[in-house]
């Protein structure tokens, strides 16, 4: 039995079907999840923990090279099912809860976690944010591919964003593999990746708004971006003193080194 005759019968069998208020879309490329499972490279790290199982595309695999695995859906048939899937696993535990509402910290230390989920596409700059904020050893999420390209972080790119930008302070981010719409029960309109991200450096958390105000508007340098921001003034002072040549530049152009000195310069001196 192929994923997809799995998942269609598991649908089957519960009454059950996707949820849109959940982005449900289910993974039915084998080649895909293999894919997926093998460049996380889950057997390396103390602890996995699975945003958005659903039926258990990803689950199942993982589970057999995980030393342990926390699988995390906020809908309560499928984690249902997949308690039912799992009750004989000593290494998996499935948790019926919102994942923004989730805290791993309670689980596992930061440093021997792995996230990997297939993260609802309405809601997937939030949920990025919050694993940047809880911190990890590794991470692997399927996103929209527009957002997996965008969140590539390349000096000078017109795409560029803070959470690329901030990603790629802390590490290497590449997208794992390209998945098509087709690869999925129901297909979405838009075709996916999913992006890797290895964490290389502990970069503090509240550097992160420093860096939304210096991308506050693309198409303004950052000194008005500054001034549009809570850090004004002062801001752009301190710049002036240490880093002036930058003031007329837009973040987008910098490299990630320099986004990160300035957003410390600013942060040490924010009253």
């Amino acid at each position: 039995m192929n994923e997809k005759e799995r998942v269609q019968s598991l649908l089957k069998e519960n009454g059950l079907v996707a949820k849109k208020s959940f982005g449900q879309n289910f993974l039915i490329n084998d080649g895909i999840i293999r894919r997926i499972v093998k460049g996380m490279e889950v057997e390396k790290y103390p602890c996995v923990i699975e945003i958005g199982p659903g039926l258990g595309s990803l689950t199942l695999p993982l589970s057999k090279v995980s030393k342990r695995l926390i699988a995390v859906d906020a809908d309560r048939d499928m984690a249902a099912v997949l308690k039912d899937l799992f009750q004989e696993e000593s290494n998996v535990t499935v948790i019926n809860s919102d994942f923004l509402r989730f805290n791993p910290d309670e689980y596992v230390k930061e440093e021997e976690r792995i996230f990997v989920g297939n993260l609802p596409y309405n809601i997937t700059s939030e949920l990025l944010e919050y694993l940047i904020e809880k911190g990890f050893a590794s991470a692997g999420v399927m996103v929209q591919k527009e957002v997996a390209e965008k969140l590539i972080y390349e000096e000078g790119k017109k795409e560029n964003c803070p959470l690329g930008a901030f990603l790629a302070t802390q590490g290497k981010v590449e997208i794992l593999t390209y998945v098509d719409s087709s690869c999925f029960l129901p297909a979405p309109k838009v075709d996916s990746a999913f992006l890797k991200i290895t964490k290389e450096r502990k970069i503090d958390f509240h550097l992160y708004p420093i860096y939304k105000a210096l991308f506050k508007d693309p198409n303004k340098n950052i000194s008005n971006c500054l001034k549009q921001s809570k850090y004004k003034e002062r801001a752009i002072e301190i710049l002036k003193e240490k880093n002036p040549d930058v003031l007329t530049m837009r973040a987008r152009q910098l490299p990630v080194k320099t986004l990160l000195s300035i957003s410390q310069l600013i942060l040490e001196n924010d009253a």
